[in-house]
């Protein structure tokens, strides 16, 4: 029996701890139908085997394609979203001993989930989750996973800078709503005068113990979640969340060098936890706007500068116009279009921690042919044309 009883939870836990379909394409819970199929082609083209030669590319696209399977189709989804398994997972589960999975609500592996009365000679509430599955049994594996642990979400922001704001530098300020720890209960959840009472269930420890002979087990306690505690009067405020939401003003330091598709953390300022755990953060996705002038290529700046044809024949000296101010450059004799010029160290300041360098300043030279001469000068080109020039 004993035997039975670690080789079937061994068995779920494998099926539990596979990758989210939803995470493999990149979509939240929410997405519709039309937002899946999208996101799964545009993985499936990136990672075929037959256009991506790396050595994952095979496993990452079979991944894609389970997944678009099971979260692509309407009533497989359902069964996905209830269960955290396919159908197929389903039967495995219940070979391994862990009986019916339909929506978790009469699953208690203390109660039935083995095949009948508890193997451990103890009582136990019933799981309505995987989460409690995992948070119950993770103290097999010495670990002492409770609620009151659970970090705050992230929060994603989208914001445009100039071009001149990603080169140089800048703050930039932006607000944005989220969920702060409750002004009236400071995050306790409960009503300010009132106590907490102990849990009856596990005496105030926070978890519980299941014995049967020399096999033992101790699990976070189900009814307190694991605080030790039972709140009966809530705040009247958060309604016993701990958080409140509320419109907040951030101002996050753009470092120069930064680009189009980059993405900023700002660290524990994102949504309060809920349970007095670590907040999550602000992730703030950059794009960046073209400039007039300037184009950019990694961290080196290019701009097109128009010479003359006596320019280009006999050479001479051009302003240009660069990040930090203007500068002269050389124009040798015979220059043409597409001819370059490279201004070391005036280009864009590199991201750390490589931020004592920067790239160049790459000048394109393009030859400015006039469109209407003067009697004078058709008779300079007719002159030079006869000299084969």
């Amino acid at each position: 029996m004993r035997i039975q009883v670690f080789r079937s939870f061994r068995t779920s836990m494998r099926l539990l701890a596979k990758k989210d379909y939803y995470s493999i394409l990149g979509v939240p819970r929410s997405a519709t139908e039309s937002e899946i199929k999208k996101a799964y082609f545009n993985l499936a083209k990136q990672y075929h085997p037959d256009v991506n030669k790396s050595p994952d590319a095979k496993t990452k696209f079979a991944e894609i394609n389970n997944a678009y399977e099971t979260i692509g189709d309407p009533q497989k989804r359902q069964t996905y979203d209830s269960t955290g398994m396919t159908g197929d997972e389903q039967d495995q589960a219940k070979q391994a001993g862990f009986g019916d999975f339909g929506g978790f609500g009469g699953f208690n592996p203390f109660g039935g989930g083995f095949g009948g009365g508890s193997p451990f000679g103890g009582g136990g509430e019933g799981f309505s989750s995987f989460e409690d599955i995992f948070g119950e049994f993770e103290g097999i594996f010495g670990g002492k996973k409770t609620k009151k642990n659970l970090r705050g979400e992230d929060i994603s922001v989208s914001m445009e800078i100039s071009f001149l704001e990603a080169v140089q530098g800048a703050a930039k300020q932006f607000t944005i709503s989220k969920n702060n720890t409750c002004g009236t209960c400071k995050g306790k959840k409960i009503k300010p005068g009132s106590s907490p009472t102990t849990c009856t269930t596990c005496g105030g420890r926070g978890h519980v113990h299941y014995q049967r002979g020399p096999m033992s087990i101790q699990v976070g306690c189900q009814k307190c979640g694991g605080s030790g505690t039972i709140i009966k009067d809530y705040c009247p405020t958060c309604r016993g969340s701990g958080i409140g939401a509320t419109k907040v003003t951030e101002t996050v330091n753009i470092p120069p060098g930064v680009n189009t598709g980059h993405t900023l953390r700002m660290a524990h300022k994102g949504h309060a936890s809920e349970n007095s755990g670590t907040p999550g953060d602000i992730l703030i996705k950059v794009t960046v706007k073209e400039h007039p002038t300037f184009q950019r290529d990694g961290y080196d700046i290019i701009s097109q500068v128009p010479i003359t044809i006596s320019q280009a024949a006999l050479g001479a000296t051009v302003e240009v116009e660069t990040l930090q101010g203007k500068v002269q450059v050389k124009v040798s004799p015979g220059t043409n279009t597409g001819d370059t010029h490279r201004i070391s160290n005036f280009g864009i300041t590199h991201l750390p921690p490589h931020s004592s360098q920067k790239g160049s300043h790459i000048v394109k030279f393009v030859l400015s042919i006039p469109k209407k001469l003067s009697e004078s000068q058709r008779k300079l080109f007719e002159m030079l044309a006869k000299e084969g020039a």
